[in-house]
C-alpha cells in the first residue's frame, strides 16, 4: 500500500511537470514555423520560379540584408519561448500555480500574430518590392499562425469569463 502512495504522487509530479513543459513546447514550434513561414516558405512561394537561393541573392543585390533579417526574426521568435520557459520555471518552483502559468503561456501563443505580422512585413515588402509580386502571405502557415493565436486568445477570453462569474481571481 505505502509504494501505492508513493507510484500516484510520483506520477501526479510527473504529470505537473510535464505540462509546465508543455507551453515551451508549444510556443517553440509556433516560433519554428513563424520563422520558417516568413524568412523561407512564404518567398518561395511569392516567386515560384526561383531556387530559395535565387531569391536570396537577388535581395542580396537589391540590398536587402537577408541575413540580419532572418536574425532579426530568431531573436523574435527566441523572445516567445524564453516567456514559456521562464513561465515554466515559476511553476516548477511554485511559486506560481499551474492555471496560471497556461495562461501566461495562452498570452504568449495570442502574442504570437501581431509578432507574425510585425516580422513578415518588412522581410515581406522586401520580396514584393524586388520582384514585382504580392506582398500579402503566400502559404497557409500564415493562417495556421493566426488560427493558433486566435484559439488561445478565445480560450484565454472563456476562462477569464468563468472564473470572473465564479468570483475567482484570474490567476489563482
Amino acid at each position: 500500500m505505502a509504494a501505492e502512495g508513493v507510484v500516484s504522487r510520483y506520477c501526479a509530479g510527473m504529470g505537473n511537470r510535464i505540462s509546465l513543459w508543455v507551453g515551451p513546447v508549444i510556443v517553440g514550434v509556433y516560433a519554428a514555423v513563424m520563422v520558417l513561414t516568413i524568412a523561407v516558405w512564404n518567398p518561395e512561394a511569392a516567386v515560384p520560379g526561383l531556387t530559395y537561393q535565387e531569391i536570396v541573392a537577388e535581395l542580396g543585390d537589391a540590398g536587402v540584408n537577408v541575413a540580419a533579417a532572418v536574425i532579426g526574426l530568431i531573436v523574435w521568435g527566441a523572445v516567445g519561448l524564453v516567456l514559456a520557459l521562464v513561465l515554466s520555471v515559476l511553476g516548477m518552483t511554485g511559486r506560481v500555480r499551474r492555471v496560471p502559468v497556461i495562461m501566461g503561456y495562452l498570452l504568449v501563443i495570442a502574442g504570437g500574430a501581431p509578432a507574425y505580422f510585425l516580422g513578415s512585413f518588412s522581410l515581406g515588402m522586401d520580396v514584393a518590392d524586388t520582384f514585382a509580386v504580392s506582398g500579402g502571405v503566400h502559404v497557409p502557415a500564415g493562417a495556421v499562425l493566426y488560427a493558433v493565436s486566435g484559439v488561445a486568445l478565445l480560450v484565454l477570453a472563456v476562462v477569464g469569463i468563468r472564473r470572473a462569474a465564479n468570483r475567482q481571481p484570474a490567476l489563482i
